[in-house]
């Protein structure tokens, strides 16, 4: 009783240490530039923190594999916990061959946020919670219109959209996670199955693929797509907005917020939403989503630049995503430099915080185009800036941002 009981007390001090550290960007970056510059602390760890060593072993699924995400899939089978192969790559097409163009998804998070942010600045208050208020219902409308306006309409607040957040945040963490937060994110996806079958009719439809042996391939796909897609892409948006809260002595906020309202209907200046999608891509190199991805070693085998450090079939690489996106080696000016637009050495590292190759994320294009709509819309709020004082700005539950309230002014 007592070894369990230490071995609970050992998971709930991981679990927490892990999640705070998700959210320390700046730690991160010194921990990579150790591995960097003292490779055998990376040796020790089983860690990798170049841009180089990071990419190549993304490009060996097969002996560094994303089956590491598989105990976390509470919410059904889906490709990124599948080995690579011809599955995998039959699921990547089919879900490709489904989704709408970027294009779309501009246009739904543009219509979502300008709606959004109309009811703020005519409401009676100035103050709102970032996530539930805002960025959770823009990447709702945004996301969910990608199965043809089919699914429900879930307000801000519905215990449905809460669902589909924690069972996504323990996507991040879930091999580590608690027994009572496995248990709850079990209880969600419980909760997101039902739900999203009780559409099915209307979903097959939408997808075309309407025969009863497709039924279960279209529900465990849309699952798929709204629990990795939405809270990731929602959390992104407050990501991106704290970084640029936390650069004010930049003015970066009130530069882009100027630049923003300069036009007479910034929604429809296509060059300023590519200029907006460039700090997105910026702002995510600063404060990325997932700075860190396990890998499972399927074999034996080695990695290192010259392959020169040998790994245990059975055990588990860390690819330090973020020390990738701030390796000078990789970039053709200073890394540390706020930079939108940069150029890196391989142009294809602009989106390195999707990850690479056939195992890059499949909706990249589409989660750049709705933040870059959500970040509009929050620089049309005059003087944004925190709501509470510096200890509670932000709150967690976990590895996911459960609460972030911000204030505007009035008038």
């Amino acid at each position: 009783m007592r070894e369990s009981g230490s071995r609970r007390a050992l998971q709930w001090l991981t679990y927490r240490g892990v999640s705070a550290l998700l959210h320390q960007p700046r730690a991160l970056r010194l921990l990579a530039s150790l591995v960097r510059h003292q490779p055998w602390v990376g040796r020790f760890a089983k860690m990798v923190a170049t841009r180089n060593e990071v990419v190549a072993c993304l490009q060996r699924p097969l002996a560094f594999s994303s089956t590491v995400n598989r105990p976390n899939l509470v919410a059904g089978d889906f490709v990124i916990g599948m080995e690579s192969g011809p599955r995998h790559d039959s699921e990547r097409h089919l879900l490709v061959s489904k989704l709408p163009g970027p294009d779309a998804f501009a246009r739904h998070a543009a219509d979502a946020s300008r709606q959004r942010i109309e009811d703020l600045l005519a409401g009676p208050e100035r103050k709102f919670d970032l996530l539930d208020e805002y960025m959770v219902p823009v990447a709702w409308e945004a996301i969910s219109r990608a199965f043809g306006a089919l699914l429900p309409a879930l307000a801000p607040g519905d215990p449905m959209l809460m669902n589909i957040r924690y069972v996504g945040a323990h996507l991040v963490v879930g091999s580590i996670a608690t027994e009572s937060v496995q248990r709850r994110a079990m209880d969600s996806a419980t909760e997101m199955n039902a739900w999203v079958r009780g559409q099915i009719d209307d979903l097959q439809s939408a997808w075309g693929m309407v025969s009863a042996s497709e039924r279960e391939e279209v529900a465990r796909n849309v699952v798929g797509l709204l629990w990795v897609g939405h809270p990731a892409t929602a959390q992104s948006g407050a990501l991106i907005v704290q970084e640029l809260f936390g650069r004010r002595s930049e003015r970066k906020l009130a530069q882009l917020s100027s630049l923003v309202r300069a036009h007479a209907d910034p929604w429809q200046d296509d060059g300023l939403r590519q200029a907006l999608k460039d700090h997105v891509l910026e702002l995510l190199r600063f404060r990325p989503p997932f700075p860190m991805l396990k890998r499972d070693v399927r074999r034996d085998t080695r990695y290192g630049p010259e392959g020169e450090n040998p790994i245990t079939g059975g055990t588990q690489l860390t690819l330090l995503m973020l020390g990738a996106m701030f390796d000078p080696e990789a970039m053709m000016s200073s890394p540390t430099r706020y930079e939108p637009g940069r150029e890196f050495r391989n142009p294809r590292d602009r989106y390195l915080v999707f990850g690479w190759g056939a195992r890059q994320c499949i909706a990249r294009d589409v989660v750049v185009e709705i933040l870059a709509g959500a970040l509009l819309g929050v620089l049309l709020l005059p003087q944004l800036t925190w709501a509470d004082p510096w200890w509670r700005r932000i709150r967690y539950d976990g590895p996911m941002i459960a609460k972030m309230r911000v204030k505007f002014r009035k008038g």
